[in-house]
Protein backbone atom coordinates (compact mmCIF):
# COMPACT_ATOMS: atom_id res chain seq x y z
CA UNK A 1 0.00 0.00 0.00
CA UNK A 2 1.55 3.46 -1.19
CA UNK A 3 0.64 5.84 1.55
CA UNK A 4 0.75 9.62 0.29
CA UNK A 5 1.04 12.02 3.25
CA UNK A 6 -0.01 15.71 2.54
CA UNK A 7 1.24 17.93 3.00
CA UNK A 8 4.13 16.62 3.56
CA UNK A 9 6.13 13.67 5.48
CA UNK A 10 7.22 16.31 8.03
CA UNK A 11 4.18 17.65 8.40
CA UNK A 12 2.92 14.27 9.30
CA UNK A 13 5.46 13.16 11.48
CA UNK A 14 4.83 16.62 13.54
CA UNK A 15 1.11 15.30 13.88
CA UNK A 16 2.11 12.06 15.04
CA UNK A 17 4.30 13.27 18.01
CA UNK A 18 1.49 15.82 19.39
CA UNK A 19 -0.78 13.10 18.26
CA UNK A 20 -3.11 15.53 16.58
CA UNK A 21 -6.32 14.02 14.78
CA UNK A 22 -5.57 12.52 11.40
CA UNK A 23 -7.67 12.12 8.20
CA UNK A 24 -7.18 9.00 5.79
CA UNK A 25 -8.81 7.40 2.74
CA UNK A 26 -7.94 4.08 1.93
CA UNK A 27 -8.74 3.15 -1.87
CA UNK A 28 -10.67 0.10 -2.05
CA UNK A 29 -7.95 -1.87 -4.42
CA UNK A 30 -5.76 -1.26 -0.77
CA UNK A 31 -3.35 0.14 -3.37
CA UNK A 32 -3.15 3.26 -2.43
CA UNK A 33 -3.74 5.42 1.25
CA UNK A 34 -3.68 9.14 1.82
CA UNK A 35 -3.42 10.74 4.76
CA UNK A 36 -2.94 14.57 6.38
CA UNK A 37 -3.70 16.59 9.34
CA UNK A 38 -7.72 16.62 10.05
CA UNK A 39 -6.66 20.55 10.56
CA UNK A 40 -5.00 20.45 6.98
CA UNK A 41 -7.60 18.73 5.03
CA UNK A 42 -11.02 18.92 7.12
CA UNK A 43 -12.86 16.22 5.65
CA UNK A 44 -12.43 13.42 2.82
CA UNK A 45 -13.00 15.27 -0.34
CA UNK A 46 -11.27 18.00 0.50
CA UNK A 47 -8.36 15.35 0.65
CA UNK A 48 -8.64 13.79 -2.53
CA UNK A 49 -8.37 17.08 -4.15
CA UNK A 50 -4.94 18.17 -1.93
CA UNK A 51 -3.27 15.35 -3.01
CA UNK A 52 -3.92 14.98 -6.55
CA UNK A 53 -5.77 12.20 -7.16
CA UNK A 54 -7.51 11.94 -10.48
CA UNK A 55 -10.99 10.08 -8.69
CA UNK A 56 -12.11 12.67 -6.29
CA UNK A 57 -15.52 10.27 -5.97
CA UNK A 58 -14.99 9.76 -1.83
CA UNK A 59 -17.00 6.28 -2.73
CA UNK A 60 -14.67 5.24 -4.36
CA UNK A 61 -12.32 5.35 -0.78
CA UNK A 62 -12.81 3.77 3.12
CA UNK A 63 -12.74 7.20 5.07
CA UNK A 64 -11.74 7.61 8.73
CA UNK A 65 -10.39 9.81 11.19
CA UNK A 66 -7.84 8.56 13.50
CA UNK A 67 -5.19 9.18 16.09
CA UNK A 68 -3.01 6.64 17.90
CA UNK A 69 -5.83 5.72 20.12
CA UNK A 70 -8.99 5.54 17.93
CA UNK A 71 -10.13 5.08 14.06
CA UNK A 72 -13.40 6.20 13.08
CA UNK A 73 -14.42 4.50 10.40
CA UNK A 74 -17.55 6.17 8.64
CA UNK A 75 -19.47 3.42 7.13
CA UNK A 76 -21.07 3.98 4.21
CA UNK A 77 -21.58 1.37 1.25
CA UNK A 78 -22.00 3.23 -1.80
CA UNK A 79 -24.87 1.67 -3.98
CA UNK A 80 -22.82 0.09 -6.98
CA UNK A 81 -20.30 -0.93 -4.73
CA UNK A 82 -18.35 -3.82 -6.73
CA UNK A 83 -21.23 -3.82 -8.69
CA UNK A 84 -23.03 -5.87 -6.11
CA UNK A 85 -26.48 -5.58 -6.67
CA UNK A 86 -27.91 -7.79 -3.81
CA UNK A 87 -27.75 -4.98 -0.66
CA UNK A 88 -26.85 -7.55 1.83
CA UNK A 89 -23.81 -9.46 -0.29
CA UNK A 90 -22.64 -5.99 -1.04
CA UNK A 91 -22.84 -4.67 2.47
CA UNK A 92 -21.06 -7.74 3.73
CA UNK A 93 -18.23 -7.24 0.96
CA UNK A 94 -17.60 -3.99 2.17
CA UNK A 95 -18.12 -4.52 5.47
CA UNK A 96 -15.33 -7.19 5.10
CA UNK A 97 -13.10 -5.53 2.77
CA UNK A 98 -12.62 -2.14 4.94
CA UNK A 99 -12.42 -4.66 8.27
CA UNK A 100 -9.05 -5.98 6.19
CA UNK A 101 -7.84 -2.97 4.33
CA UNK A 102 -8.39 -0.61 7.36
CA UNK A 103 -6.11 -1.97 10.02
CA UNK A 104 -3.66 -2.60 7.22
CA UNK A 105 -3.28 0.71 6.76
CA UNK A 106 -2.90 1.66 10.32
CA UNK A 107 -0.41 -0.83 10.66
CA UNK A 108 1.46 -0.01 7.76
CA UNK A 109 1.27 4.03 9.42
CA UNK A 110 2.79 2.45 12.69
CA UNK A 111 -0.84 2.75 14.99
CA UNK A 112 -2.50 -0.07 16.07
CA UNK A 113 -5.86 2.26 16.89
CA UNK A 114 -9.24 0.82 18.08
CA UNK A 115 -11.39 0.90 14.81
CA UNK A 116 -14.64 2.11 15.68
CA UNK A 117 -17.73 1.71 12.81
CA UNK A 118 -19.39 4.75 12.54
CA UNK A 119 -23.36 4.74 11.05
CA UNK A 120 -23.29 1.00 11.26
CA UNK A 121 -26.39 -0.81 9.60
CA UNK A 122 -28.17 -2.18 12.53
CA UNK A 123 -27.71 -5.91 11.38
CA UNK A 124 -24.07 -5.31 10.60
CA UNK A 125 -23.26 -7.97 13.05
CA UNK A 126 -24.88 -10.65 10.52
CA UNK A 127 -22.38 -10.22 8.11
Amino acid sequence: MDIIKYPSADAINEAVRTDAPLIAAVSYDGETALVAPAEEAGEHSILLMLCGQQDLNVENYFRIHFNSNNADWNFFCPPKYKNISDEKMRMSAYYNDGLRMIPEFLVMFGYFSKLKIKNAPPDIWDF
